[in-house]
């Protein structure tokens, strides 16, 4: 197979994974795990700040109801992992573009630019590695 194809199946499989409806999901609360591929954004608040921010990407995932911020018809899909020092960044850098599982210890829907992707995970401890 040519990686051309190989490109163009493994993006039609994402997509599908991310096409799949949230309906019928129990929503994600606090503790419970969260899987996906790790990568890091780098972009610029509005203010002209770099930001970094370390993000989980995933199948939809519902949020609880009663936040203002969060899209519950299509579901949560990134999801910023707060790497406030610097042992939470060495912990995830050799982890990028890997799928990983954290325990999201606390998590709520992003409300401003420095919130990068649907959901904020201030508190999580990495599963397994």
């Amino acid at each position: 197979m040519s990686p051309r194809f190989i490109g163009l199946a493994i993006g039609i499989g994402l997509t599908a994974l991310l096409a799949v409806p949230v309906a019928g999901q129990e929503p994600i609360k606090e503790g419970d795990p969260l899987t996906g591929t790790l990568r890091l954004i780098r972009t610029r608040d509005p203010n002209g700040t770099k930001l970094e921010a370390y993000q989980i990407v995933s199948a939809p995932r519902l949020m609880p109801k009663g936040d203002d911020f969060c899209d519950y018809e299509k579901g949560a899909t990134t999801f910023h992992l707060f790497t406030m020092t610097d042992a939470a960044r060495k912990q995830l850098k050799p982890l990028l573009g890997k799928i990983v599982t954290v325990k999201a210890t606390a998590l709520f829907c992003s409300e401003t630019a420095w919130h990068i992707g649907d959901v904020a995970v201030p508190e999580w401890t990495l599963v397994g590695k």
